[in-house]
């Protein structure tokens, strides 16, 4: 009897014991399946506008989607992305094009064919600016030396094709990295005789370029520009009508530009890109409050072409919702 009693409470005790496992794992299931993704997105260095687009999109979407927001550089963003080592990125049009066609800056790598788009942002504007007055056009470069943004990103190699065109070559001039805050202080110093750079407008550096030394943007030329925009995909043909308070320009000014652009890798899930997606358009106004060069920039352009490279399906469901699905 007592044999009997003991394998009763055997049985009990482990029932009791898988019981409470269940539970338990019922819960533990219950827990995840209510935790909000974690993701990281990569932008710029810490000030730029990329950086502060990266963080005030983490705000907006904080609710379905944990952001950690990381500095990068526009072609090593693009290359991040495409391995999945990161699920968003901040880049430029250019680099996400050649990229995935594996021209240019990537020609000597792999195809980039795991991008994919989710937004089209603002321009930057290919702008050659210097406070030396004898420097009035590009053809006017030879023995010069500029710097064309930090390492990693789309002005260098656009800054040297542009004057291929009016024969100058890399022994003609020298290239010295600076980021962007250091690169004023060089030119308010002399250090160089130009910044060569992509720049959204409006744009404090250039702003306080004007107000504390003045200058001018050299003149590309409209020959120069258009044979630019055929020859590097990614770019657009624009014509500016006026620049930064205090920096002149001549008139017709012509140049190319490229422009901001959200990215992900194609097997990043169709809601969190969704999120991110209907995270921009919503919040579209605030976007413009945080970011000058987003407050006059049409929200119908969120998805514009980028060359060849696809939209990614979670950012087109949302843009057929809302209607703005162009092609």
């Amino acid at each position: 009897m007592l044999k009997k009693y003991n394998i009763f409470l055997v049985i009990l005790l482990l029932s009791l014991f898988v019981f409470t496992s269940c539970s338990n794992d019922g819960k533990a299931n219950e827990v995840n399946s209510n935790e909000v993704p974690r993701v990281r997105i990569l932008t710029g260095p810490s000030g730029l506008t990329v950086h502060t687009l990266g963080s005030t999109l983490s705000e907006f979407v904080k609710d379905s989607l944990l952001i950690t927001v990381e500095p990068g550089s526009t072609n090593g963003n693009v290359m991040t992305v495409n391995s999945k080592e990161a699920e968003f990125g901040i880049s430029m049009t250019t680099s996400v094009v050649n990229g995935f066609h594996g021209t240019h800056f990537y020609e000597d790598k792999e195809k980039l064919e795991n991008i994919r788009v989710i937004a089209t942002l603002w321009h930057h504007y290919i702008l050659p600016i210097t406070n030396d007055e004898e420097l009035k056009h590009i053809n006017q470069l030879n023995g010069t030396e500029f710097t064309a943004g930090p390492p990693g990103g789309d002005a260098e190699p656009l800054a040297k094709l542009l004057l291929s065109y009016v024969d100058l070559t890399e022994e003609d001039y020298t290239i010295t990295p600076y980021n962007f805050s250091e690169a004023a202080e060089a030119l308010k110093n002399r250090q160089i005789d130009l910044m060569f750079a992509g720049s959204p407008m409006p744009n404090s550096i250039h702003e306080d370029l004007g107000k504390s030394i003045g200058g001018r943007y050299i003149n590309i030329g409209k020959e120069n520009a258009e044979k630019l925009v055929e020859d590097y995909d990614g770019l657009y043909l624009v014509e500016l009508e006026e620049g930064a308070s205090g920096v002149t320009l001549d008139k017709p000014y012509y140049t190319a530009s490229y422009r901001a652009v959200l990215i992900t890798h194609k097997d990043v899930s169709d809601e969190d890109v969704y999120v991110m997606t209907k995270g921009i358009y919503d919040n579209f106004e605030r976007l413009g409050n945080a970011l000058g060069n987003m407050r006059t920039f049409p929200i119908e352009d969120l998805m514009s072409e980028v060359g060849d490279v696809p939209y990614h399906n979670g950012a087109l469901q949302y843009y057929q919702e809302v209607g703005l699905v162009k092609y």
